[in-house]
């Protein structure tokens, strides 16, 4: 008969409340990975509660045998709050199977690094340490940025405003696609992009509104404002959150060919096929984003913004799956500025196919024009 080990061969894990205050709340809910940090919960659907997806992970092994472990420590150690960090399921994954790169010194490192950001980049009691560098994407309208460093109070504007000009209507969209880029590049110029805070103020053509959104990446930390025309001002209205209308179609289960995916918007407007079809945008394989009524009024609370974001996030990579020999995708839209700020952030260029763009002219045939192309050559 094999003797007893001295050891418990079951791992404990058992977290005192101190514990997990302390673990969520100096992480802000974040990955302590620098090159992640996403937010470790998933928000509600209409048809299912919020999720979350973050993962406690020990600096130390939780047992005995795990990746750096270390015998010596008791269960109760293992479980306090020093030997532990919040991390996403993949960065946690990656730290757990490279044990040789991620020491428990190189870990305590992260998790003491993420904490700082943490403290220097999120507002106390409302007002940061570094605030906001202002942007304002102006089209044919003059950006009248009277009431915007209000609309970010009680924080405030860290440098004077960024006013970025360009055309409502041009055949040279490619011309302004790099000058948008060489901007978000001068902006993020001068240390890691993880710590630049952008507050912007977008009133210009979607084409404008999504490139910017596409070149800034989701790396830097962006808040993003809707211009209130009847109030005439940038700050979100004080109203209760509106309940989430959002509704998805067109993927499916099981994988299937195409070479060209339409993802469709109709948040301010519907988009008939027959403008579609005049812009000769291939409707094989589409995904429709839509409201019950589009309406320009429709955007009112930033967490509309996070809704429709988070949707287009899972629906992208979904698409990835369902159509993998897709060579293009097209995107045509039909919502307020800010959010399409948000839709190009989710086009990640390493990781899905070209995107064509498209701008809406109303006066002109075909009424939907191919404007931007993001990514490829």
């Amino acid at each position: 008969m094999a003797p007893k080990s001295k050891f418990p061969t079951k791992t404990v894990r058992a977290y005192s409340p101190l514990v997990m205050k302390l673990l969520w709340g100096r992480a802000a809910g974040r990955c302590a990975m620098p090159e992640c940090r996403v937010e470790l919960y998933a928000e509600a659907t209409g048809y299912d509660p919020i999720a979350v997806i973050g993962e406690i992970a020990h600096v130390a092994a939780a047992g005995q045998a795990g990746p750096r472990a270390a015998p010596k420590m008791t269960a109760a150690q293992r479980n306090k709050y020093g030997n532990l960090m919040l991390l996403c399921q993949n960065c946690h994954a990656k730290v757990d199977k490279q044990p040789g790169y991620y020491t428990v010194a190189r870990l305590e490192d992260i998790k003491q690094a993420h904490e700082a950001w943490v403290r220097a980049s999120l507002p106390e009691r409302g007002r940061s340490r570094t605030g906001w560098t202002p942007l304002a994407l102006q089209g044919g309208f003059p950006v009248d940025l009277a009431t915007a460093e209000a609309a970010v109070s009680p924080d405030f504007f860290a440098a004077k405003p960024h006013l970025l000009q360009v055309p409502m209507d041009t055949d040279a969209w490619q011309a302004v696609d790099a000058t948008i880029a060489a901007e978000v590049k001068k902006i993020l110029s001068g240390g890691d992009a993880f710590d630049h805070r952008v507050a912007i103020f977008p009133l210009a053509p979607v084409s404008a509104c999504i490139s910017l959104g596409y070149h800034f990446t989701s790396r830097p930390h962006l808040q993003l404002f809707q211009f209130h025309r009847d109030d005439r001002t940038w700050a979100w209205p004080r109203v209760a959150v509106p309940a989430q209308d959002l509704i998805v179609s067109g993927l499916e289960s099981a994988p299937r060919k195409a070479d060209a995916v339409a993802f469709l918007f109709h948040l301010t407007a519907p988009i008939t096929d027959e403008v579609l079809r005049e812009a000769g945008v291939s409707l094989d394989a589409r995904v429709d984003f839509r409201i019950p009524h589009p309406s320009a009024a429709w955007l009112q609370h930033p967490e509309q913004l996070k809704w429709v974001t988070q949707e287009a996030r899972r629906v992208f990579e979904r698409a990835t799956q369902q159509f993998p020999d897709a060579k293009e995708w097209n995107l045509v839209y039909a919502g307020p500025a800010p959010l399409a700020v948000a839709i190009g952030q989710q086009l990640n260029p390493t990781m899905y196919p070209p995107t064509q763009l498209y701008e809406f002219r109303a006066k002109e045939m075909p009424r939907y024009k191919a404007s931007i192309r993001l990514g490829g050559t």
